[in-house]
């Protein structure tokens, strides 16, 4: 293990300055893991179960959001330093840390997104799939909201740390049958529940549900934010309006974060109920988060559009 116990001084030093989302504990562990945000965190949680020489992190911690909106501090570069691994998304997700990550000495850097078939950002217009061979900036990033993307996420990660780590081989295939097997089980539960939904129209503020939207056969018909998070001009505004009016939109979903104006003026001008969906990039250190945001999600999309 490349962590010295100068290393150790230092961070122990540091930690009265700066937060961060490494503990003392962490360092006790024989080999860190740190996962870039909470989505790609809670996959390796579960596939590194019951391990207690790994320690998992999260960089960007458990409740900061998308890495779209992220800017990376000081102690992040410390902490991906210091990992074993650091697991990505992948999908050009956290392509504005690749100067640090690609510059760390003996790092092993896995990619979850190998083989997910990616969708395109083409704002309100019709989405293509195309096949994943590096980072695009026109891609669809958010993969992990479709529970098929997760469970092949799950998967790579699985894949790559049995082969980093084989005398924990066996642990990590066991870990990644059974969360397979409740991935698998939950995209039955929601593909049943989303029946009602087939060929429904809805508008969020920004691209995270488009995945979701495929698998689940209903349609998001506008974002109102661009996947740069800029909000909307005025004609945009009046655009969006018209499309709610002529679609027979019920309801505007948001996100925790959003902190725009964009959501209560259409609201007004409208009379569309405005709804806080999750896309899992916030919660708790609970191996089944993943499985009860989702289901929430649904539960809450069903309600607004019936």
């Amino acid at each position: 293990m490349k962590r010295t116990l100068a290393c150790i001084l230092v961070l122990a030093l540091m930690l009265s300055v700066f937060s961060s989302c490494t503990t003392e504990k962490a360092f006790e562990k024989e080999f860190l893991l740190v996962a870039s945000f909470y989505p790609v965190y809670i996959f390796t949680l579960n596939i590194v179960d019951g391990i207690d020489e790994i320690a998992v992190e999260c960089m960007a911690e458990q409740n900061v959001g998308c890495l779209h909106d992220y800017q990376i501090l000081s102690k992040d570069a410390r902490l991906i330093s210091d990992a074993d691994a650091f697991i990505i998304n992948g999908a050009g997700m956290e392509e504005f840390l690749e100067d640090v990550y690609l510059s760390a000495e003996n790092l092993k850097v896995i990619d979850s997104s190998k083989g997910v078939q990616l969708l395109e950002n083409c704002g309100n217009e019709e989405h293509h799939e195309e096949e994943h061979h590096g980072h695009n900036h026109s891609v669809n990033s958010h993969i992990w909201m479709s529970v098929s993307n997760a469970i092949i996420q799950s998967e790579n990660i699985a894949d790559e740390l049995a082969s980093v780590y084989p005398q924990y081989k066996e642990k990590i295939e066991a870990n990644k049958t059974d969360f397979v097997e409740r991935l698998k089980a939950l995209d039955n539960e929601l593909k049943s529940e989303a029946e009602f939904l087939k060929g429904k129209n809805i508008i969020t503020f920004h691209e995270s549900f488009d995945y979701l939207a495929k698998e689940y056969s209903f349609n998001v018909i506008a974002t109102v934010e661009s996947h740069e998070g800029g909000e909307p001009s005025a004609k945009e505004l009046a655009e969006l309006t018209e499309i709610i009016k002529e679609q027979n939109v019920k309801v505007l979903f948001t996100e925790p974060d959003y902190k725009g104006s964009a959501a209560t003026v259409l609201s007004n001008e409208t009379g569309v109920e405005i709804c806080t969906i999750n896309p899992v990039i916030k919660g708790e250190r609970v191996l089944t988060s993943y499985e009860d945001i989702m289901r929430e999600n649904m539960s809450i999309i069903l309600k607004a559009v019936s």
